[in-house]
């Protein structure tokens, strides 16, 4: 079952847990619900306390002690209709604070930012979104690992370059190739429609680890298990990558 919907909440793998039980199973006990999922009570405690912040859940209580059970949908609805709205203004606000005090800063001062688990590293993709002024882009792409990230998610982000022309040149490893000859997805690379060609590692040779050269950026991406990526804005540092990208072409095979 995918619950990467959950993430936006920003909540731990075991209020999740909790969660989805209460989902399944109805009003509970913090004893029935520890017993079922096979934790310390305390433990059920400490998960539960982030779903009462956020009105996930609601507290009950009767002759026989407190029970937990989700929030009617219309309670759902106005809490996070709330958030969403002082979020906007959040937002707003500080929009309008860095156009006011920001001094412009130099272009040639490198930055790098660091994004974490899977809703960091779509977020990672959005912000290196595609430019009128880029053209070519060079990828290392792992693509089953980074796919089993949110496949529907990077097919809706391959799709946005098509309206501005960007060309993909991407290594991906022997296994990739495979994988698509089976499922027949060739045309995906290496046709005229495709913008895209794509070069292939040698059998045997793997990596979870994927980057993306965009103009004067470079993007890495984990598709294991640590779930991390980070952006590096710097001319100098993206040369130096883009030759170890052409190097690795050269001895790719097609």
């Amino acid at each position: 079952m995918n619950t990467s919907f959950l993430d936006i909440f920003n909540l731990g793998d075991t209020s999740k847990e909790v969660l989805l039980d209460i989902i399944a199973h109805g009003v509970s006990s913090v004893a029935v619900i520890a017993r079922r999922l096979g934790m310390p009570k305390s433990t059920v405690y400490d998960a539960i306390t982030p779903l009462l912040d956020q009105s996930l859940v609601n507290e009950y209580s009767n002759n026989h002690g407190k029970t937990f059970g989700i929030s009617d949908n219309e309670q759902l609805k106005r809490a996070h209709e709330e958030k969403i709205n002082e979020l906007k203004k959040a937002q707003s606000s500080l929009l309008s604070f860095i156009g006011t005090h920001n001094q412009k800063e130099s272009s040639v001062s490198p930055k790098v930012k660091f994004y974490a688990g899977n809703l960091g590293i779509k977020q990672a993709f959005r912000d290196m979104m595609w430019e009128k002024n880029i053209t070519e882009t060079y990828l290392f792409w792992p693509a089953k690992e980074m796919l089993d990230i949110d496949e529907d998610f990077f097919k809706w982000h391959g799709t946005q370059r098509f309206k501005y022309g960007v060309y993909i040149y991407a290594i991906e490893t022997y296994k990739d190739r495979i994988i698509q000859r089976n499922a027949k997805q060739k045309w995906m690379h290496n046709t005229k429609d495709s913008l895209s060609e794509a070069r292939y590692l040698p059998k045997g040779v793997n990596c979870k680890m994927s980057f993306w050269i965009y103009g004067d950026k470079c993007l890495f991406a984990s598709g294991g298990k640590e779930k991390i990526a980070f952006a590096v804005h710097s001319k100098e540092f993206s040369s130096l990558m883009k030759l170890l990208w052409k190097n690795m072409w050269e001895n790719a095979e097609k």
